[in-house]
């Protein structure tokens, strides 16, 4: 049993300032917005992508009281490293593996967006997630949506059922 890892499927970084770093990234580089989120604590995640995944990119708003501009440690500027697997089946044998030695999932499994209890803007991915030795939060994960080149995320007629769904 090993996990057979298909490549590095998107990085999240924290960010001093989430404005100008997405200016940065679309405006510089042409990155385009999937979803746009803020969290109850006001921190803000934003998921970029270059072509037709979800996203390839995330920039996540540092935490109050925190320096993403520092280069001195503790600061920690790598909100996540994911690689993807090929299907369900290398998602679960990956996570069979990593439980064969020992390494604790600290969430998930799980899948994003509305069919796991998330939001509407979800990537609808399997994933899982777990620290490197030295703390580095690492994910696994498979089925990503892709989304059209121009298009938004989710398309309008998927908006609707989405929500019908999550009044349920």
């Amino acid at each position: 049993m090993a996990i057979q890892i298909k490549r590095v499927g998107h990085v999240g970084i924290l960010v001093s300032d989430i404005e100008r770093s997405l200016r940065f990234y679309t405006d510089v580089l042409q990155c385009r917005v999937t979803n746009r989120r803020k969290a109850e604590d006001g921190t803000e995640t934003v998921f970029l992508r270059f072509e037709d995944n979800h996203h390839d990119f995330v920039i996540v708003s540092a935490p109050m009281g925190s320096d993403a501009t520092s280069a001195a440690q503790p600061e920690r500027l790598i909100q996540q490293i994911a690689f993807e697997v090929e299907d369900r089946d290398q998602f679960l044998r990956a996570l069979a593996h990593l439980n064969s030695k020992g390494v604790e999932i600290t969430s998930g499994p799980l899948v994003h967006g509305f069919e796991g209890g998330g939001t509407l803007g979800g990537s609808g991915s399997r994933s899982f997630y777990f620290s490197d030795p030295d703390g580095n939060r690492l994910e696994v994960y498979t089925d990503m949506m892709r989304v059209s080149e121009d298009g938004e995320f989710p398309p309008k007629e998927y908006a609707e059922v989405m929500k019908a769904f999550m009044k349920k």
